[in-house]
């Protein structure tokens, strides 16, 4: 059922008729106007006009009778101003072309007419008949002003009977337009369209509005009464209209959009004679990404609605608030779709302030046939100004918010200046002191940018800092901070569980394999590399924070200064500079994987321990030893020692169940020991597992005496084992037995070696097993390769077993050796004892 006459939007009818055409296949019914393709009804507007005029002549004997009607070509003014005419006629009354005016059926169309007549200095009429009340108002309220007395001087009637003309000065003689029974008899012709009849004919003649305004006494005049129908005030009840509501202050100083339709259910009560209440609007008045006050849609809705605001009958726990979902804009309104009892029906009026669409209220009175007045029209006024305001303040706000960011932001890669990294670093100490959490940063160096300057010049060079910032944000963690702060100066700032490194290193890893990728890629006229280094700890105030950063810069500049060494390093062969860059490749990016040797015992062969060795993931691979020669000489021996302490422990935490009790020995390098937040948090993690792990002193370099007391002093007070390895080559000679006396001395391949055929080596063993058991220290044969070596180190009295003849390492954890290398382990021990 289509009311076109209702539908002011110009090219609207076009669309929905094309619309029709192609999506509706029901019936379909225009009310009051014409159509060739579809059924329609008209309501006489002619004999209701003929009648009126009819009364101006036989009951006030008015014969000079001018007519305004509606505007030039329309349907409804020219049957309207037909009637007029033919009931002159009808009566021998000529009527002159400069009797007829057209106007606008508003106020305005009846104040220029009279306008008019005086402008052009014409006599006045007895009478003046228009097409409608509010024109007739604004024939009479042109009269007045001009001295002209209505109906003494000139008699005006109007047409339709609405309230403002009935309750005028001098009530407009007029006649009810009947809508509710044209409406009835709608719904009675689609129902013979629906059941396939005929639709019947329309039978209805409205009385007379018998007013005072055409000389009569106002007959049809009901006196109001002043007597109140309830005992509730406008003021107590707190309407619309009370001198105490505050809606639209309320509604134009909220700072949010849900702070503005919380507001606007909390004054729902003022319209809550409905069954339900809706409040769609367009999606972007939810959405972040493209904000409605920016984004601004003129004239039409979005693809998809947000149903912001439902409010039920009664208002006691149905009225909800709904920011997060949306809905189809075809749907209109999802609970349309919804199975009801009763049928319903729902009144959509758009929600726009000018030409700028915000999206529409749903007003239902559920089965009840009932219009909204013009209460509920100032509301949703009041909503669209609140609705206005709001928009036009956050779109400020923005603005303003945009102007800020450009203070604290880089203009070139859009990332953090310092200034902005500073200031919002703020919130990220607050929430590591208040988690308990660490602080990691990353501090990154282009390491090229003055090359391409030079050969591409320094537009190309602006390209090549927004490539690398772009990856760098694109690789961070959710909840990272980036920072540009320099010419090719970056950090990346985030959070972290622990004092490992791995999380921030893992992060590296990404950058240079989208680093490596662009390389790689036809539009790359250069290659892109970083410098960096990291730092991670707790921080409790922004000036710790700054300092971090500066820890971080600072090991970002070693490791610069360690790779131009590198590269510059005229001692190193080509080969030795390239293990070398695999060495901290391996470093930078946390590439350590682990092998597990598992360590038995002499007695009967069981597995007691095992010694985790480090190997990395690189290719070509690259040796232990080697990984140590080129750390010592980047000058990066604690990243090792870091490395494998936080990297072992984390596989112990995940293999508690493999690893069954046994013990896991940790080399460590007594030079490079873990110092700051670091230590702290290692320490946590030995103390957790004190009663397994063994900690291996690997002396490539010499430690001091105070070195190693301050060692032995730490592990002891953690309950930590310590043994000394590689017994018998280096270093490790008696006097160190002596200066670490340690809880396990293993004893180098070097003696082992062939050892059942030399005497020297045997007594040399024995020696060591006679000072170790004497010192209650136990004594580890590494390196065991034969079946010799494993019966005469058994008959020497070794405690432990490590070597490739009972078990290889292996990247699983085995849980027992060979069956026959264990008997022939009891064997041999039973042959000694």
């Amino acid at each position: 059922m289509v009311l076109p006459e209702t539908l002011q939007t110009p090219g609207l009818m076009l669309t929905l008729e094309q619309d029709f055409r192609e999506k509706f296949q029901g019936k379909i019914l225009y009310v009051d106007r014409k159509s060739d393709e579809y059924n329609y009804i008209m309501l006489d507007h002619y004999h209701p006009i003929k009648r009126m005029i009819a009364h101006l002549i036989e009951e006030h004997g008015i014969k000079d009778i001018m007519y305004l009607t509606g505007p030039r070509y329309n349907a409804h003014s020219e049957q309207r101003l037909q009637g007029f005419l033919d009931c002159m006629k009808e009566h021998d009354i000529d009527v002159r072309e400069d009797q007829i005016f057209y106007g606008d059926y508003w106020y305005d169309g009846g104040r220029d007419m009279v306008k008019k007549l005086f402008d052009d200095g014409r006599a006045l009429p007895q009478a003046i008949a228009c097409a409608n009340d509010l024109m007739a108002i604004g024939v009479a309220e042109a009269l007045v002003e001009r001295g002209v007395r209505v109906p003494e001087d000139i008699a005006v009637i109007g047409y339709d009977s609405v309230p403002e003309g009935k309750e005028s000065p001098s009530p407009i003689t007029s006649m009810d337009i009947p809508s509710r029974e044209f409406g009835e008899y709608a719904a009675a012709c689609m129902d013979s369209l629906l059941k396939q009849e005929s639709m019947p004919e329309f039978e209805y003649e409205a009385p007379l509005f018998i007013g005072g305004s055409c000389g009569c006494h106002c007959e049809s005049v009901i006196p109001r009464r002043i007597v109140r129908e309830q005992w509730s005030t406008e003021v107590s009840r707190k309407s619309l209209y009370s001198n105490f509501n505050h809606l639209t202050e309320d509604w134009i100083s909220q700072n949010s959009f849900p702070e503005l339709m919380d507001s606007v259910q909390t004054y729902s009560y003022q319209i809550r004679e409905f069954d339900s209440f809706h409040i769609c609007v367009n999606d972007l008045w939810i959405r972040e990404d493209k904000p409605a006050s920016v984004n601004i849609i003129k004239g039409h809705y979005t693809d998809q609605i947000a149903p912001v605001l439902h409010c039920g009958h009664s208002g006691k726990g149905e009225d909800r608030l709904n920011f997060t979902e949306s809905f189809p804009r075809e749907q209109m309104l999802p609970e349309i779709y919804e199975e009801s009892a009763t049928p319903k029906a729902y009144i959509f009026s758009p929600l726009y302030f000018e030409d700028m669409c915000f999206g529409y209220a749903v007003l239902g009175y559920g089965n009840e046939p009932k219009a909204y007045d013009e209460r509920y029209y100032m509301w949703l006024h009041n909503l669209m100004i609140g609705m206005e305001c709001f928009r036009r303040m956050d779109a400020l706000q923005r603005t303003n918010q945009r102007v800020q960011e450009k203070k604290i932001h880089d203009e070139l890669t859009g990332m953090f200046n310092y200034t902005g990294f500073v200031k919002h670093s703020k919130p990220m100490v607050e929430r590591a002191c208040e988690e308990n959490r660490f602080v990691s940063v990353l501090a990154m160096d282009m390491a090229n940018l003055d090359k391409i300057n030079e050969k591409y010049g320094r537009t190309e060079g602006d390209r090549a800092i927004r490539k690398v910032a772009g990856i760098i944000q694109q690789c961070a963690d959710e909840g990272a901070m980036c920072c540009r702060l320099g010419d090719d100066e970056f950090i990346m700032a985030e959070l972290v569980d622990e004092a490992s490194h791995e999380k921030i290193h893992e992060v590296r890893r990404r950058i240079d394999q989208s680093l490596e990728e662009y390389n790689q890629s036809p539009q790359s006229r250069y290659e892109l590399r970083l410098f960096s280094g990291s730092r991670t700890k707790r921080v409790k105030d922004l000036v710790e924070m700054e300092d971090l950063v500066n820890a971080a810069v600072i090991r970002k500049n070693g490791h610069k200064a360690s790779e131009k060494r590198l590269h510059g390093d005229v001692t190193l062969s080509v080969q030795e500079q390239e293990q070398a860059a695999q060495v901290k490749k391996v470093l930078d990016e946390n590439l350590f994987t682990y092998h597990f040797q598992p360590i038995v015992s002499a007695k009967d062969g069981s597995i007691v321990a095992y010694e985790a060795l480090m190997r990395a993931q690189v290719q070509p691979g690259i040796s232990p030893i080697n990984i140590i020669k080129y750390a010592s000489h980047l000058e990066r021996l604690y990243d090792v020692e870091r490395a494998t302490f936080f990297n072992i422990l984390q596989l112990v935490d995940e293999h508690e169940n493999e690893f069954a009790g046994r013990k896991i020995f940790i080399n460590s390098i007594p030079g490079s020991q873990i110092s700051g937040e670091e230590a702290q948090m290692l320490e946590k993690k030995l103390t957790k597992h004190a009663n397994r792990v063994v900690v291996e002193l690997t002396e490539q370099t010499e430690a001091d005496d105070k070195t190693l007391a301050d060692m032995k002093s730490g592990y002891e007070k953690l309950g930590i084992e310590t043994a000394v390895d590689d017994y018998g080559t280096g270093y490790s000679n008696i006097v160190n037995l002596l200066r670490y006396m340690p809880n396990y001395v293993k004893v180098d391949r070097m003696l082992l070696t062939g050892i059942q055929d030399n005497p020297q080596k045997q007594h040399f063993v024995k020696d060591i097993v006679i000072f170790a058991h004497e010192n209650h220290f136990q004594v580890l044969a590494e390196g065991v390769e034969t079946s010799q070596e494993l019966e005469t180190v058994i008959r020497l009295g070794v405690d432990l077993i490590q070597g490739y003849y009972t078990a290889k390492p292996n990247p699983e954890i085995l849980t027992s050796i060979d069956r026959n290398v264990q008997e022939e382990i009891c064997r041999y021990q039973e042959e000694s004892a």
